[in-house]
């Protein structure tokens, strides 16, 4: 499936919330009951949050907010911030309030999350230099490290050149590191998987929500590739169709088991996100030789896509959904599991201070496990 990188929320700015201070009461709650509508019209996994029974707690809480933004208790920001993340928190971080309030209101869960996995944050929570860049070279005489720091289409080349340096090199362990990698196009994975693939599994399938609204997302696709008939075709299908879901497509199982590899990690923290998930999940489900290894969860935006972005009628504030679903959505339990993806081996040692080019204290340890 295609994923949608949370960095480009970062790239669209974040309101300041004061065309919302200028707006009336009435204008306000105009705005907040589209908000509602909308989601629950379009947001790909909606029907599939109520199934797994909050549809009880769904219905107070936005009767709740809506009480509190009509008696003045609250404006509109922080209102549609509370909706929002309660979306975000628990199911799926691919709906977004491009906001700052519901930025920090991210950030403070983030930092729970952190230092519930790594408490020297708490002691000892500056100096950190974490900014990712790509990487390939050895670790060792046994293991070579690929750094992957994002998914966008600028590093796909690299991504695909730094394979290939280790299928020239002598090396037959490695390490894959996507720890703060938003995500892009899942697309730069698919070398990867075919070097990684043990054996097959239950295909996932992908949908697609079918909605006027959410047909804009293909035909913006189509305006930037006019020639894929993929594209029309699907455009096609979905108007031609009453069903709700139309479905997008299915994992691919036909793929042959390689011997290159004889051990190989995915490492990951809480910044891997979207089309980054996408080789933990292949991994997970088709790898023996290869693990996956963190301290917490990836993000939690691994079984939707396909965003897009809508506004709010009257004070224009923005916000990110999903108009995708895979099949593994509906069979996730999120009060036990959580959101994300859980690593198979747990790094016994803090963040590190450091992580931008060099070989950190994690892929140090990791390529000791891997001898193991």
């Amino acid at each position: 499936m295609n994923r949608t990188i949370i960095a480009i929320l970062l790239a669209l700015g974040f309101s300041c919330g004061a065309n919302s201070q200028s707006l009336t009461r009435q204008q306000m709650l105009e705005d907040y009951d589209y908000l509602v509508s909308f989601v629950e019209e379009n947001y790909a996994p909606f029907d599939a949050i109520m199934q797994k029974g909050y549809k009880r707690e769904y219905k107070a809480l936005k009767k709740q907010l809506r009480k509190q933004l009509s008696k003045g208790e609250a404006d509109l920001v922080q209102t549609a911030t509370d909706y929002v993340l309660w979306f975000h928190s628990q199911f799926d971080t691919h709906i977004f309030l491009v906001e700052e309030v519901f930025q920090r209101a991210v950030a403070n869960l983030d930092n729970e999350t952190m230092t519930k996995a790594d408490s020297t944050l708490l002691t000892n929570p500056g100096n950190f230099e974490y900014e990712p860049k790509p990487v390939s070279c050895k670790v060792d005489s046994l293991t070579w490290l690929i750094r992957v720091p994002s998914c966008e289409q600028d590093f796909y080349d690299g991504t695909v050149n730094a394979l290939q340096q280790f299928m020239e090199s002598d090396c037959e362990n490695l390490i894959i590191d996507i720890r703060s990698n938003g995500g892009g196009g899942d697309n730069v994975w698919e070398k990867y998987y075919d070097l990684l693939y043990d054996h097959p599994c239950k295909p996932e399938i992908s949908w697609h929500r079918n909605t006027p609204k959410n047909l804009l997302f293909w035909k913006d696709v189509l305006k930037l590739q006019p020639s894929s008939t993929w594209d029309l075709q699907l455009i096609e299908t979905c108007e031609a169709s009453k069903k709700k879901f139309v479905k997008l497509g299915e994992s691919d199982n036909n793929r042959q088991p390689t011997s290159r590899v004889k051990r190989a990690a995915v490492l990951i923290d809480l910044m891997t996100a979207s089309a980054a998930e996408s080789i933990v999940k292949f991994v997970k489900k088709h790898s023996e030789r290869c693990k996956v290894y963190g301290i917490c969860n990836t993000n939690g935006c691994d079984l939707t896509g396909n965003c897009r972005i809508d506004s709010l009628p009257n004070s224009k504030l923005k916000f990110l959904y999903a108009t995708s679903i895979d099949s593994d959505f509906y069979e996730k339990d999120f009060s036990t599991e959580g959101l994300g993806i859980p690593p198979d081996v747990i790094i016994p040692l803090p963040f590190p201070r450091k992580l931008t080019d060099n070989i950190d204290e994690w892929v140090l340890w990791v390529a000791e496990y891997l001898k193991r």
